[in-house]
């Protein structure tokens, strides 16, 4: 993984090569550009029409990293890590104290195990090999971050932890050192004998180089026996020893005299290899240069050197001492220029340092969408180690924190298959997080029901009411849309908003006034309280219980909340008609189902409602003379003034039986 190497990509745009057009681009999100052409007009340009005007087209190209987390292994490493996530920012809120060494060692065991899966099936995909490459940079940085800022060792002596690392990192010795023990005491006779015990010793792993000498068919000769006493009796500091580090150094000094004492006998002039083993524990510089120029990462052997030449170096000298290991490799390995360092060369060599600015900086570039810096950033700020960054150091650091978070779950939310887990990102980011959330939740591509009622889920539980009603209106009009006018009804109503549960219930009452059929009853007869949202859908709700009792021929109900419509006035303009024709089976029953007070109301809505609406339609048909003949029936005034003669008519037979019938009963009360 190279990212010092700058990519080029060719925008295939001939208009913005022409005279006095450019290319320009803008951010649309904070991982997404929008390229087109682009004419600079300032105030000195002469306002004259542009030469390419209506002959050329403009194309705008979009530009974006590719996400690697749409692949399904990488899924997992960022679902189990938002689970980490999640559970270190509950644990920070609790105030309760952190192994944060814990936490760290997760993520970096869920970086290894998904790892293992693109190395099982790296031969289906040649992407996975980059993948592979980014996310061993990746675990080695966070290794070695761990050691030196998560996990730092309390007399700063740093060395036995850079061993552990460089082991984890470059394993081919301890690989080999297996083998060899398993083949028992015929190890010697492989030719990868000498060179796992060589490679064994440049880690320090003295201990299993001691064991695999022992294998050796001339073990118990006298050059082997004297290897095995230097080897053994080798000073190793230990913080928890007791003992300090110039006591260490004296120890140190004696054994390392000691030895080249030894060493000029020539008690190993027979045994050249073993010989060679000695002179890297003493830290010669002719066999280590034979060794640096056969390694390939400047980092390889610098733990190793550090071992036999300054175990209790301290960690604030690692950079120095870091920067002279890199002058003398690349020397070795006859580079003239320091351009050799890679991009994983630089960020050790910032860890060594301690810059964890640069370190930061640095792994920004790496192509994982953010995932890496955004996690790192937080541990180390959670565990307190950005406090180095900036001059206000607690404001800067936590504004850097947040602002990663920030970016990294909006790029989440704007992915149709793990929005989910940029929430628990954003949430952290205050109100500017919760904003973000609130906007991109509604801009969530919602396939079907399910997923909104998910998302829905979602926003009722952080109290996002907005958004919930957003999606219903967004399903609603979907709904419509295909034809489907009783769940839009549903819908709308979830969304509560009045106007658009108006305009579908309007579609009911215009579809019944037309057809004569009631649509979506089973939806309506199940509104309930729901029906308050609008007083339109009241109305709609009333008068389909109107139906049903009429339907079930139970009139004197059917009448009495026929009135009740009539004087409610939420009856729509255009249902006048279809509500005043129902009236008139009623009005011309045998047995009278309105009384003459009522049948009263009727003639009055008669005259006060539907001879205007006669009148309203008449003068659009007066003012508008080429109106086609297709819309003048479509008034269909005839008709109403047909309906108003039946009523009139119908009222008036009702009113007399009315009286009759009414006259009658009060007599017969006062005899």
């Amino acid at each position: 993984m190279d990212v010092d190497k700058v990519p080029e990509l060719e925008i295939p745009d001939k208009l913005s090569t022409r005279d006095g057009i450019c290319l320009a681009g803008n951010f649309i999100t904070n991982s997404k550009l929008s390229f087109s052409a682009f004419r600079n007009i300032t105030r000195q340009t002469k306002d004259v029409p542009s030469p390419y005007a209506n002959k050329e087209d403009v194309k705008v190209f979009h530009l974006q990293p590719n996400f690697i987390f749409d692949d399904p292994i990488l899924r997992t490493l960022i679902g189990e890590a938002n689970g980490i996530f999640v559970t270190l920012q509950e644990l920070q809120k609790d105030g309760n104290k952190q192994d944060y060494v814990k936490i760290s060692r997760t993520y970096r065991s869920i970086i290894r195990a998904c790892l293992e899966k693109l190395q099982e099936a790296v031969d289906t995909s040649e992407e996975y090999q980059n993948f592979i490459t980014i996310l061993y940079s990746i675990e080695c940085i966070w290794h070695l971050s761990e050691i030196l800022f998560i996990d730092p060792i309390p007399s700063n002596v740093v060395t036995p932890q850079l061993l552990e690392w460089t082991r984890f990192h470059f394993p081919a010795a301890e690989r080999n050192a297996t083998d060899l023990l398993l083949h028992g005491r015929d190890a010697d006779e492989s030719e990868e004998y000498w060179p796992s015990v060589k490679g064994l010793i440049l880690q320090g792993q003295i201990d299993v180089a001691r064991a695999i000498l022992q294998l050796h068919s001339m073990s118990e000769s006298n050059a082997f026996k004297m290897a095995e006493q230097i080897l053994k009796s080798m000073p190793s500091y230990n913080i928890y020893g007791g003992l300090s580090v110039q006591k260490f150094r004296s120890q140190w000094q004696y054994w390392l005299t000691d030895t080249e004492r030894k060493l000029s006998t020539g008690i190993f002039a027979t045994e050249p290899d073993l010989e060679e083993i000695i002179y890297i524990i003493i830290g010669n510089t002719q066999t280590w240069n034979k060794f640096i120029k056969q390694s390939q990462n400047w980092y390889e052997l610098f733990p190793g050197f550090l071992f036999f030449t300054d175990p209790a170096c301290k960690s604030f000298e690692l950079g120095t001492l870091a920067q002279c290991w890199i002058n003398r490799w690349a020397n070795i390995k006859d580079f003239a220029h320091s351009n050799f360092m890679k991009h994983l060369d630089k960020v050790i060599l910032y860890l060594l340092e301690s810059d964890i600015h640069k370190v930061l900086h640095s792994i920004q570039q790496i192509g994982d969408n953010q995932w890496f810096v955004t996690h790192l950033t937080d541990l180390l700020y959670n565990c307190g180690q950005l406090e180095l960054i900036g001059e206000n150091k607690l404001t800067d650091c936590e504004d850097f924190r947040l602002s990663l978070l920030f970016d990294f779950g909006s790029t989440l939310m704007a992915r149709d298959s793990i929005w989910l887990l940029g929430i628990n990102y954003l949430e952290q980011c205050g109100l500017e997080g919760e904003g973000a959330v609130k906007t991109l939740l509604s801009r969530i591509p919602v396939k079907n029901e399910k997923q909104a009622l998910k998302v829905i889920e979602i926003a009722q539980g952080r109290g996002y009411i907005e958004v919930e009603h957003e999606i219903c209106k967004i399903f609603a009009k979907r709904s419509m849309a295909l034809g489907r006018p009783g769940n839009a009804l549903d819908w709308a109503i979830r969304s509560k908003d009045t106007t658009y549960v108006t305009s579908i219930t309007d579609f009911f009452l215009e579809h019944y006034s037309k057809t004569g059929e009631m649509l979506c009853e089973d939806v309506l007869s199940n509104i309930g309280a729901k029906m308050f949202v609008s007083p339109r859908l009241v109305f709609l709700v009333k008068y389909f219980d109107f139906y049903q009792f009429y339907r079930k021929k139970d009139f004197p109900a059917a009448a009495e909340l026929l009135i009740n419509l009539l004087d409610s006035k939420i009856t729509p303009e255009f249902f006048w008609p279809s509500l005043l024709v129902d009236t008139i089976p009623l009005l011309e029953s045998n047995i009278p189902q309105i009384p003459s007070k009522e049948t009263a109301i009727i003639l009055h809505h008669v005259e006060s409602d539907l001879m205007p609406l006669i009148e309203k339609k008449k003068s659009k048909v007066r003012d508008n003379p080429e109106i086609p003949v297709e819309v003048i029936k479509h008034y269909r005034i005839e008709n109403i003034e047909e309906i108003v003669k039946l009523l009139r008519l119908a009222c008036a037979r009702n009113i007399s039986r009315a009286f009759i019938i009414e006259n009658t009963q009060k007599n017969l009360v006062a005899c």
